[in-house]
């Protein structure tokens, strides 16, 4: 698997295998690396970085070890969270150049760009035919999905909350996602495509750590029998000053 650590100092790309073990880093920016995303064939990585003392982020890809690291979406505004076709002939990406957060599409062999979304649009999945894609967005909350080659909006599930914008992953045959305000606690849902139904899968409040917003944070397998999530623990300190001048 491949993911976004600070245990090297900064926010570095890394890769391991699937029980966590044999991790090694696989970039070394002076900035912050992050949102990584492999190909359907296993054999490249999209991830964005941004650059120290710059305020755009960008689009890179680089090969399975890490190597051939290459600026492929760039300008001056931020293009982000990308994600690969299932053909591997396209990559999803969130950009502000048109005044707000939308999904674009990059086609790897012409360069050509185009806008997907009208309505906003950050993290985005491909389905796993190739027809579909699903979508979140930066404010209030939920899930879209989008007809690959255009078409209208349509609204999944309002549980993907306010700030877990990364937290879902698409499989055969439906979503999973992390639900913030689920009672008793934050939990690990599924949405079935044939049902269109949602269910909880796992509580969150019955781990020792909790679901961290903010981040690409979620993967499952194609089959939806594995899932992958990350759980933080977060600590707060209060400090008392005096007699400043």
């Amino acid at each position: 698997m491949v993911f976004e650590s600070m245990r090297s100092g900064s926010d570095q790309i890394w890769k391991s295998n699937s029980d966590g073990s044999n991790a090694r880093r696989l970039t070394s920016f002076t900035g912050i690396a992050g949102s990584p995303r492999w190909s359907a064939n296993g054999k490249a990585i999209a991830f964005d970085y941004l650059p120290e003392g710059q305020i755009f982020r960008q689009v890179y890809t680089m090969d399975a070890e890490g190597r051939n690291q290459q600026l492929l979406i760039s300008g001056s505004y931020n293009n982000s969270i990308p994600s690969w076709s299932r053909d591997g002939k396209t990559i999803y990406f969130c950009s502000d150049r048109s005044g707000s957060f939308q999904i674009w599409r990059h086609d790897m062999a012409s360069g050509r760009e185009t806008q997907l979304t009208r309505d906003g649009g950050l993290a985005s999945m491909e389905s796993l035919d190739g027809r579909t894609l699903y979508f979140s967005k930066l404010s209030g909350g939920g899930i879209w999905s989008i007809p690959v080659f255009g078409g209208e909006t349509q609204h999944i599930t309002s549980a993907l909350h306010f700030g877990y914008w990364g937290e879902f992953a698409v499989t055969e045959n439906g979503l999973y996602l992390i639900d913030s305000d689920t009672d008793p606690g934050p939990s690990l849902m599924y949405f079935s495509f044939r049902t269109r139904q949602l269910k909880p899968v796992f509580n969150l409040n019955e781990a020792p750590r909790k679901a961290v917003p903010w981040s690409a944070n979620l993967g499952a397998s194609r089959d939806g029998r594995t899932v992958l999530f990350v759980l933080g623990t977060f600590r707060s300190s209060l400090v008392m000053a005096e007699n400043l001048q």
